[in-house]
């Protein structure tokens, strides 16, 4: 079951992402989809093995395959989401909404890893959590508007 949940949000934010009327260049798009999906799986390999901040649960396939599924699709798509309406937009009350939806999306589907005994804290919690997430949401941004930048330069605009 916790498969099919995860499954379902993994779909939902690429449709979202996919959905957007303005966003960024493709060329723009795959590369912070990879500098993203690499902090991605960086801060969850530094977190668990590293540190032992966290542990997931591999004793179960299902759960295991739901950790899988939400670090490299659910969050990557989620900051893509926020970067690309972020940084096409010029109204502040969408780029505070994007932003309010991304941190939220991004608690609530922590919290249902730890409600179903995907991820386990050992010496990590919700504060540290949202500092994550707050330090992910800027690095989208940043690398964001550096390839933003990049592809006006070389004019890869539509």
């Amino acid at each position: 079951m916790v498969v099919i949940i995860f499954l379902v949000f993994a779909w939902f934010c690429i449709g979202v992402t996919v959905c957007l009327p303005n966003k960024l260049p493709l060329v723009a798009n795959l590369l912070l989809f990879m500098v993203i999906e690499i902090m991605l799986i960086n801060k969850l390999t530094v977190l668990t093995y590293n540190l032992n901040l966290l542990q997931i649960n591999t004793r179960s396939i299902p759960h295991y395959l739901s950790m899988i599924m939400h670090n490299d699709i659910t969050v990557a798509f989620v900051l893509l989401t926020f970067a690309n309406v972020f940084l096409t937009t010029s109204k502040a009350s969408i780029r505070w909404g994007i932003s309010v939806y991304a941190f939220l999306f991004q608690m609530f589907t922590g919290a249902l890893l730890r409600w179903n005994s995907v991820l386990i804290y050992t010496g990590w919690n919700l504060g540290l959590e949202a500092v994550m997430i707050i330090a992910l949401m800027i690095y989208a941004l940043l690398m964001g508007r550096l390839f933003q930048r990049i592809a006006s330069k070389e004019g890869w605009m539509r």
